[in-house]
């Protein structure tokens, strides 16, 4: 397919994005910007995020971050960092259908939602450590609301990979599915959230997570910025 983000408005109303880039599904700054802007553009409709067979993201784009410079790569956490409170304070439910690996940023992403349902044997994780990154302040918000501190350090300091069973029993996704009945349980739930009252679901959202990703949006910049040094540092 031709880019990543695959988005149309349904005659139900959903907002139905997916992520295929026929590949690993990683995240550039365009990417990023674009998923925001779709959702964005969409503050009325109910959202369901989901990736292709086998894959939902495998996180920020490895390859496009050797080849740039420390500011591109800024540039790339800053992106990845709003667009990703963006997806977390969408109005209107937003049930992510992971259908396959979740890893890295893509274990983010998939934890924006306010239901995750995980494809069985699916590869999810906040990896940075071994990938030799220190994880955002936006990545560890996120995990932080969904797992307990044990499981928090547990896993992030190491930079543990688990699979999607353990991601469930940790609180990183809500349910377990084969990989052909992740939609459709993914769509079971979107319908039951879009039926409840739209300002009330709205409102308790915001009220819920407004603070925290107000907090995270105010200190990007410099979390990134220190993110940055520490990579300059370590390249010598």
């Amino acid at each position: 397919p031709d880019g990543t983000v695959h988005a149309r408005l349904r005659d139900d109303g959903v907002l139905d994005v997916r992520l295929d880039d026929g590949g690993p599904n990683v995240l550039r700054p365009d990417v990023c910007v674009q998923l925001g802007d779709v959702l964005a553009a969409h503050p009325d409709s109910p959202v369901l995020l989901r990736g292709r067979d086998g894959m939902f993201s495998a996180g920020l784009d490895l390859r496009w971050m050797v080849a740039n410079r420390p500011a591109e790569i800024g540039e790339l956490l800053r992106a990845c960092g709003r667009m990703l409170m963006r997806v977390r304070t969408h109005p209107r439910p937003v049930v992510v259908a992971a259908t396959g690996h979740a890893i890295a940023a893509g274990t983010m992403l998939a934890m924006c939602g306010d239901h995750v349902v995980a494809a069985e044997g699916g590869a999810w994780g906040l990896n940075e450590t071994t990938n030799g990154m220190e994880i955002p302040r936006f990545g560890i918000d996120l995990a932080a609301a969904r797992l307990a501190p044990r499981d928090l350090d547990g896993l992030l300091v190491p930079g543990e990979r688990i699979d999607a069973s353990r991601a469930v029993a940790v609180g990183m996704a809500d349910v377990l599915a084969a990989p052909s009945d992740v939609v459709t349980q993914a769509e079971a739930r979107l319908a039951q959230l879009a039926a409840l009252p739209s300002i009330a679901y709205a409102g308790n959202k915001h009220r819920l997570r407004a603070s925290s990703t107000a907090r995270v949006l105010a200190e990007l910049d410099a979390d990134v910025d220190e993110l940055v040094a520490g990579m300059i540092r370590a390249a010598g």
